[in-house]
């Protein structure tokens, strides 16, 4: 199975999302991968199952 792989914002377009939204999902435990003096990124579909085992759904964007 394979994933593509997002930066933060790229990640943000991608779901629909405000930097504000994703800050908010950055602290409350949202799944991202770095290496050393390297930028995070993003897993979608690690991301999308965190979000839907967090409670969120997506209608037009994501919501709890």
């Amino acid at each position: 199975m394979t994933s593509q792989i997002y930066n933060g914002q790229e990640l943000r377009k991608q779901l629909g999302i405000s930097t504000t939204t994703f800050y908010k999902f950055r602290k409350a435990g949202l799944p991202y991968h770095q290496l050393p003096q390297s930028r995070a990124y993003y897993l979608l579909n690690e991301v999308e199952n965190w979000l839907s085992q967090a409670g969120y759904h997506q209608e037009t964007r994501w919501t709890k």
